[in-house]
């Protein structure tokens, strides 16, 4: 898969009304679980955290392809349009 269609997969996923609302609902759901943790559970504590920081990578990720995916779309037409 090249960049211009993984970019435009990931522009459906992004168009998608669901899209931001599922991802902060896994977010908060995180989020309250974290904050219902003592702070004697380092462990579970942290985990919680870093799922929490790749949740939001995954996030930028699709957002990023989206991106390059226009980025190279545009670059495309621009090397058509010079020969």
């Amino acid at each position: 898969m090249d960049k211009i269609e993984l970019g435009s997969h990931a522009k459906m996923i992004i168009s998608n009304k669901a899209y931001d609302t599922i991802f902060e609902k896994v977010k908060d759901k995180y989020l309250v679980a974290w904050s219902q943790t003592g702070s004697h559970q380092t462990e579970l504590r942290e985990t919680i955290y870093n799922t929490v920081v790749a949740l939001t990578d995954v996030k930028k990720e699709i957002e990023s392809l989206a991106v390059a995916g226009d980025n190279e779309t545009f670059k495309k037409e621009q090397e058509d349009l010079n020969g």
